[in-house]
Parts: structure tokens; sequence; C-alpha cells
């Protein structure tokens, strides 16, 4: 009887700690934000400037890639043409053969001497063989999972990063809403297999992605990316302004512009 009750009480704290998770004191937007300009209209952006964080700055190239025929070895080509760092960050990281296929490049990079940080989300990497991660770190890369499940941290278990990020020698980077599975591979052209787009980014927006990974780096380590090697002079690459916030827009908003 008395464990009965015990086992009860631990269950029901249990989902009590798990639903705190989804219950938030933060406001939502609860109506549309109504176009009072243009997007080339000035006043456009001094407020995307001021909402959003870091300013719109001119001088990029941003390429979209549409679905994993294009996304994947655009990426994976950035990855061996490394020279000094890569930094990468993605929410899903699955096993299968694009999963290998980052991992093996991810690793002969790492063996070649360049300094190469990943961080995956630990939600998000749940159905990742953990032999991909060892892979990446016993070639000598710095590997870290997201916030991992701890006794301590059940009332932050919701708060994921949902990020998806990748920086060459601080002076190419990837940004966009794919992850590193199967499902993503190929043209979206079944059911099984999903349409999304990424962008391949030049210019100095690139730094911007760089220091949003550095944020969660932070966060996850203590310490912090900068030098050269992570950011180094970014010279003018295309006509484009963009701007890259993760800190101020909604979670499945949160990009370059």
């Amino acid at each position: 009887m008395v464990w009965t009750i015990v086992t009860t009480a631990l269950i029901t704290l249990l989902l009590a700690v798990v639903a705190m998770n989804f219950k938030t004191s933060e406001k939502k937007l609860e109506r549309r934000i109504e176009h009072l300009y243009a997007a080339d209209s000035p006043q456009f952006r001094r407020e995307m400037g001021v909402l959003l964080g870091p300013g719109l700055i001119p001088g990029n190239r941003v390429t979209d890639l549409e679905n994993g025929d294009e996304i994947f070895p655009a990426m994976l080509e950035a990855i061996h043409s490394a020279q000094k760092t890569i930094t990468f960050e993605t929410y899903i990281y699955w096993s299968g053969q694009i999963g290998q296929e980052f991992a093996d490049a991810l690793a002969e990079r790492a063996r070649a001497g360049v300094q190469v940080k990943v961080m995956v989300d630990w939600v998000g990497s749940l159905k990742m063989d953990t032999r991909l991660l060892d892979q990446i770190r016993d070639a000598g890369a710095e590997v870290h999972q997201y916030r991992p499940l701890k006794w301590y941290n059940l009332g932050r278990l919701n708060n994921r990063t949902h990020r998806k990020l990748l920086v060459i020698d601080g002076k190419l980077g990837f940004t966009g809403g794919v992850g590193i599975a199967d499902q993503w591979s190929g043209h979206a052209q079944d059911g099984e297999h999903w349409r999304d787009l990424h962008f391949r980014i030049e210019g100095p927006a690139v730094a911007q992605i760089q220091a949003a990974f550095n944020d969660n780096w932070i966060k996850t380590t203590g310490q912090v990316l900068n030098g050269a090697d992570y950011f180094p002079p970014l010279v003018p690459a295309g006509e484009m302004d963009a701007t890259c916030s993760w800190h101020r827009l909604p979670a499945a908003a949160r990009a370059c512009i």
C-alpha cells in the first residue's frame, strides 16, 4: 500500500514537471501585425534592426537551395573545403546515409587539423546512433549535446535549440529548415521525403550566424570562440541586405532575412 502511494506520488510529480515545460508566462502575439510600409521603405529597415537585434547589413550573396538534392551536396562540399574552422549546430541529427556522410566529412576535416565544433540538440538527436558522435569526437572534433536530460533540469526539458547552422572558416554560412536525416534527402518525391529550403550565405551576415552559434556554445561549454579563424574580415560578396537573428523572433521564424 505504501509503495503504491509513493509510486503514484512520483508519477504525479513527474507529469507535473513535464507539464510545466509547456506552460509559459510570456505573452504571445494575439493579432496580426499590420503592414504599414513596403520592404524597401527606410522605416522598414529601421524597425527590423531595432526589433530583431542585429541590423540589416549590405554586401551579402544568398543562394536558395531547395530540398536535399541541392542542400546536402552544397553543405558537404563546403565542409570538405574547410581549412581552419567548422561550426555546426542542428536540432535533428538522425542515423542513416545522410547522417553517416556528415559524420565522415566532419571527421575527415578534424583529422586534417581543422577546428571542428559540433552541437546537436539532445532531444533532436535521440534517433542518432551514438557511434556517429563517437566517430566525429574520436577524429579530434569537439562535440556536445545541447541540454541533455538531468535530474536538475527537468523544468527546462522543452528548452531546445532549433537552430540549423553551419559556418565554414567564418566566411561561408548555411541556415534554413533542414535537419540531418534521410527524410530530407531527394526532391520531396513522395510522402516519405520532406520538402524544405536552406540558404548558402556569403558576406558580412555570416558573422551574425557565427555569433548565434557562439551563443549556445557558451551556454553549453563556457567557452568563447573568437579570433580571426572564427571571425575573419568579411568583404562584400553580393548586393543583398541581410540580418540573421535568433534571439527575438518566434522559434519558427528564427533565420536570416
